[in-house]
């Protein structure tokens, strides 16, 4: 028996929601599962962008469809997963990914920096997985999920990130938890850590300041920054029949970051 292992990797009649699609990580997944074949919802905060993404994704023969979301807000993404369902009937893949960053040393970080990075990078990513979830529960069908978690909710990393670090920590706890609890309804939940990833916002940080892209490259063992595309890969793996044996896992994409 010959294994069809490029048929393994193929997304078509499946629906993926992404969320923090509008750029980065989110935009480079949502277009990569599009790219197999899947419909994609493509979920961010910023309309104008999102349906500039779906509107790409269409363009080349995908489907795709942009929705509004602030996903700190329950109530929104109970009603973004209402919209999915009312324009697909089903979601089979789920990818938490928006988050963001509010640096401060430690000792001066504010509570509201505290709370507004934990409210997006964790409870957004709970709010999502939990209503996401429900849906597949009932459905009977299964699913997978991917959290976008990072390093550094594995490792230390530089000053400023008490908040940011914590709620990745918490990303990869709810991960391997939801995978013990739903894999009776065989519901795959699994997250990527990648390290510094060349998204837009890293990409101008880098030019602004040299003496970072020198301390992420003293910190990679492939001596390069990874690029969105490094983390696409994964993902597609993740949500394909490829990882129907994969659940929480924690899948880190670092160029070797954590292996120093």
């Amino acid at each position: 028996m010959v294994i069809d292992v490029q048929g393994m990797f193929g997304l078509g009649e499946k629906v993926a929601v992404v969320t923090g699609a509008a750029s980065g990580l989110g935009r480079g997944i949502a277009e990569g599962l599009a790219g197999q074949g899947a419909a994609v919802v493509v979920v961010d905060v910023d309309p104008g962008r999102a349906q500039m993404v779906a509107d790409g994704i269409m363009a080349a023969g995908g489907d795709a469809i942009a929705l509004t979301c602030d996903v700190s807000k329950q109530g929104e993404v109970e009603d973004t997963v209402h919209r999915s369902l009312a324009t697909y009937g089903q979601i089979d893949v789920l990818v938490a990914n928006a988050g963001i960053g509010l640096r401060s040393p430690a000792e001066d970080m504010t509570l509201e920096q505290w709370r507004r990075v934990l409210s997006v990078n964790l409870d957004g990513v709970w709010f999502f997985d939990q209503a996401v979830g429900r849906h597949m529960i009932e459905r009977g069908e299964g699913g997978r999920i991917i959290n976008m978690a990072s390093i550094g909710g594995l490792v230390g990393v530089t000053t400023g990130n008490a908040n940011y670090t914590a709620s990745k920590g918490g990303v990869i706890a709810l991960t391997r938890c939801l995978a013990v609890e739903w894999a009776e309804h065989n519901i795959l939940v699994n997250a990527i850590a990648p390290s510094h990833i060349r998204t837009p916002l890293i990409h101008e940080l880098m030019q602004e300041k040299p003496e970072v892209r020198e301390y992420f490259l003293n910190n990679i063992a492939l001596d390069r920054i990874g690029e969105v595309r490094d983390v696409v890969g994964p993902a597609v793996f993740l949500a394909s029949e490829a990882g129907a044996f994969v659940t929480g896992h924690v899948l880190v994409v670092d160029g070797g970051h954590t292996a120093k």
